[in-house]
């Protein structure tokens, strides 16, 4: 078997991708200047047809994953979840149970229809002032809610960006698409069993801050 030729063509492309991958890790610039900026740079390089290089946004999981993100973001800027949370925290109290059970599976179903990181940062105010108004530690708080995120991405088929893209990959093989809710079954399971251990298992295995960073929390909080 003949390898093929390694040409300037292929180093050209594996330095853009190695320049790509170091402006994410650094984060230098903003994620989606840097997609824009390799989008335009491969046709000036000559790497693709410049029609191609937009031929992404005709995919139905490109648009779709767009949608989620500014579907996010308009929830965070008008406050939505923020007075959704005050319901849930008055509910709580100040039961360690109650608590990580409401929030996580408050995250867990947000987070199906939106992306998981932007689902767990809309919680992190409410997750401070739970913290130092209950004395439980933020990790205990936190890890779970962060943990539910990711897993409630998976009840819906929006909140899932692999299986998105897979299912934009499935239909030139001809093969059945999944529907929005196809994967909701495995996904409630995911959640479910999710919540249960660290409500269980949560304070032999999360960790705990010092009691130095403890003090300072509320001094920098105010």
């Amino acid at each position: 078997m003949i390898s093929p030729e390694f040409t300037l063509q292929i180093a050209m492309v594996l330095g853009v991708v190695l320049v790509t991958v170091v402006l994410f890790i650094t984060e230098w610039l903003r994620v989606d200047v840097v997609a824009i900026l390799v989008m335009v740079a491969l046709p000036l390089l000559g790497l693709i047809d410049g029609r191609d290089a937009f031929q992404g946004l005709s995919s139905t999981a490109v648009i779709s994953i767009i949608a989620v993100i500014i579907m996010g973001r308009g929830l965070d800027h008008t406050g939505v979840i923020s007075r959704g949370v005050r319901p849930l925290m008055r509910l709580a109290g100040s039961s360690r149970t109650r608590i990580i059970l409401l929030l996580s599976g408050t995250v867990a179903v947000i987070s199906s229809f939106m992306q998981n990181v932007g689902a767990a940062a809309l919680f992190l105010p409410a997750i401070q002032r739970i913290s130092r108004k209950t004395g439980i530690p933020i990790s205990h708080l936190l890890m779970p809610i962060g943990f539910s995120a990711i897993l409630g991405g998976t009840i819906s088929l929006v909140g899932t960006s692999p299986l998105i893209m897979l299912n934009d990959l499935m239909r030139p093989y001809s093969l059945a698409p999944f529907s929005l809710f196809d994967v909701t079954p495995a996904g409630i399971a995911l959640v479910a069993v999710g919540i249960v251990y660290f409500l269980v298992a949560g304070k032999l295995v999360l960790p705990v801050k010092s009691s130095a960073d403890e003090a300072k929390e509320p001094a920098n909080a105010d």
